[in-house]
């Protein structure tokens, strides 16, 4: 959350391996208010380019944007010594399954789908069936 801890791995020369799994938009609180039965409003992220972010601290970043970039991107990186930086992207959509779920989570959820129907937002609904449904 701070860039100030990419600073101080590079200026201790700390032989640290970071991985950053990048999020488009704030899947819990994004969840909560689907369960909640509320539409979705102002929870994606602007994120900047991580692996460029570490390069500007002197930390070799690394990006992988597809599942077979993650291969290379990880044998660069367990083959490099000193401090390293990836960012691999997760799918947009995929829900992140809370421990429990309760009816009234159940019930809102069911509340959100109608609303997308209504206010026209229902190919988000084909989208999170796509994502969660077929894997």
């Amino acid at each position: 959350m701070l860039l100030g801890d990419l600073l101080t791995l590079h200026q201790l020369n700390l032989p640290v391996k970071i991985v950053v799994f990048r999020n488009d938009s704030l899947d819990f609180v994004e969840l909560e208010m689907k369960a909640g039965g509320f539409l979705d409003f102002a929870v994606e992220l602007k994120n900047p380019d991580f692996a460029a972010l570490a390069e500007s601290a002197g930390i070799l970043g690394l990006k992988a944007e597809t599942r077979r970039m993650c291969g290379r991107c990880y044998r660069k990186h367990s083959s490099t010594t000193g401090r390293r930086w990836s960012k691999r992207s997760s799918i947009a959509r995929n829900f992140r399954m809370p421990p429990t779920i309760t009816i009234e989570q159940v019930t809102g959820f069911g509340m959100f789908m109608l609303k997308a129907v209504i206010s026209g937002r229902g190919d988000e609904l084909v989208d999170l069936a796509k994502v969660n449904l077929f894997r």
